[in-house]
């Protein structure tokens, strides 16, 4: 599939809000980025300079979470929010240990969709598909046809829900009730890998800087504690974070690390864990 020409020209323009997704990408030093998503980018970074850091750490996460599964058995996933399949996405980690892993990834971006699903195409891979979905609308995600199509859900999956939660929110939509939608449908021995922003602990001029631009980004941040995040976990059994650690909640830049005692505690915005299914 070729990029939409109004996809290609609006990543040549700019046109439109930044998006989340794009914001990343430019954070990760990707090129699938507008001149709109580079300037919230860049308005971010003149107050946080550590988001390169922590958008790195949440990056690592999601790789080492997706090996940890892997290793557990697993060889489905279902990816919510994923951006663009910049190096060493959940396919490439996971195909390194079952080939043939089926993976699908879920986002609602057009010009991320567009963009993504060529790369694909030209990489030639088989077994992973990029649907357009809501994560807000389980039931959209679940039944689509791709997903019945390459997801067996009489065997364990693992889901993917890396740094997307804190998208959704407010007062009509609950993240920790619509999570439980997809989790329900999840047989015993499933895996989740999830992580989060968090102001805990955090400077309150940088919070309020990144609501600010996420505000006329073309979806908003919504903070939660370390606690709130432990919610989405309710029920599954975590992993150890680390060698040594006990089961729990702990931040991405932690989250397998063979050297935790050398994190920078300061650089801490991102409550990650990874659990299992009982």
């Amino acid at each position: 599939m070729a990029i939409h020409p109004d996809s290609e020209g609006a990543l040549r323009r700019g046109d439109g809000a930044p998006s989340p997704g794009r914001i990343y990408d430019f954070l990760l030093n990707g090129r699938h980025h507008t001149p709109a998503d580079e300037t919230a980018a860049r308005k971010l970074l003149e107050k946080i300079p550590q988001l390169h850091y922590m958008t790195q750490a949440n990056r690592i996460f999601l790789q080492r979470a997706a090996g940890a599964m892997a290793r557990a058995g697993i060889d489905q996933y279902i990816d919510l929010g994923s951006g663009i399949p910049t190096a060493w996405n959940t396919h490439e980690v996971v195909q390194v240990v079952h080939p043939d892993a089926k993976v699908v990834y879920v986002d609602n971006d057009p010009v991320v969709l567009d963009m993504s699903r060529d790369i694909l195409r030209r990489r030639g891979e088989t077994g992973v598909v990029y649907i357009d979905a809501d994560i807000a609308d389980p039931g959209a995600v679940l039944d689509d046809p791709e997903v019945k199509r390459l997801i067996d859900f009489s065997r364990p999956v693992g889901y993917m829900h890396v740094a997307i939660w804190h998208f959704v929110g407010g007062p009509e939509q609950d993240a920790v009730a619509l999570l439980r939608e997809y989790l329900d449908r999840a047989v015993s021995g499933s895996y989740l890998a999830l992580s989060h922003i968090t102001a805990d602990g955090q400077r309150a001029d940088q919070v309020e800087r990144i609501k600010e631009i996420y505000n006329d980004a073309t979806a908003k941040v919504h903070f939660r504690t370390f606690g709130e995040v432990g919610r989405f976990f309710d029920g599954w059994e975590y992993l150890s974070p680390h060698e040594g650690a006990e089961p729990g909640l702990s931040y991405a830049e932690l989250w397998g690390s063979k050297n935790p005692a050398e994190v920078d505690p300061s650089y801490s915005w991102v409550p990650a864990g990874v659990a299992r299914k009982p």
